[in-house]
């Protein structure tokens, strides 16, 4: 994928979920959905290049009906990028029954967000390092920032804890180049990485956050020209 198309598509992802960041999905019925929804796939679903497994939790956009049929757009640019590498579309649009149903709960938000307190350039945005995590429970790191090229890590996240703007992701393994911490020796809590919403999380430029520790800040920049 083209690294300004796939930057286009991720921010432009981001910021057009109802709300920016970590903040919670809301309640949805699990027979239907209306707006953004998380889902998770019954069956293997093909598009072109693209390919996304049975039982793959996905962020649906709000449906479009024709017919009296329900389509469900699948926001493909937050998935990991073992499922999403081959396609340059930034959704998937399929018949809703029968492929897709929506998980009740409260999930984070997919996000990704780049290395540094703000950016005021396209281009310092795309070289920064990134953290992306994806909509199917993903933690991957690009050290070059270029989110559309393989990631230098991509860690399974067994579960995930959120209070206020502290969310931490935990994982069976070492989340490579990360600053996660080793916290048990068994089961899925053994590695836990933090990432908090700051308090001055928005303004007109950016979004705040810090990984591991307060200090190691990375932001979500808004739109630039």
């Amino acid at each position: 994928m083209k690294l300004n198309k796939m930057i286009g598509l991720t921010v432009a992802t981001l910021l057009a979920a109802v709300g920016i960041g970590l903040s919670t999905q809301t309640n949805v019925s699990a027979k239907s959905y209306s707006g953004y929804s998380y889902a998770e796939t019954t069956r293997q679903i093909k598009s072109g290049k693209l390919t996304i497994p049975a039982k793959t939790r996905v962020y649906l956009f709000a449906p479009t009906t024709k017919n009296h049929k329900v389509y469900a757009k699948i926001d493909v640019g937050d998935l990991s990028y073992d499922i999403r590498h081959n396609n340059e579309n930034a959704e998937m649009t399929v018949p809703y029954s029968g492929n897709l149903k929506v998980l009740k709960g409260k999930f984070p938000r997919p996000v990704t967000i780049a290395k540094g307190k703000q950016f005021t350039t396209q281009s310092n945005y795309i070289k920064a390092p990134k953290i992306a995590i994806t909509s199917n429970n993903y933690v991957e790191y690009f050290a070059n920032g270029n989110t559309g090229t393989k990631p230098t890590s991509s860690t399974k996240i067994t579960a995930t804890k959120q209070k206020g703007d502290l969310t931490h992701y935990y994982a069976k393994k070492k989340m490579l180049k990360l600053p996660d911490r080793h916290i048990s020796k068994k089961g899925n809590y053994q590695y836990r990485l933090a990432v908090r919403l700051n308090k001055n999380h928005f303004s007109k430029l950016f979004t705040s956050y810090s990984v591991g520790t307060l200090k190691n800040y990375f932001c979500l920049p808004a739109p630039m020209a």
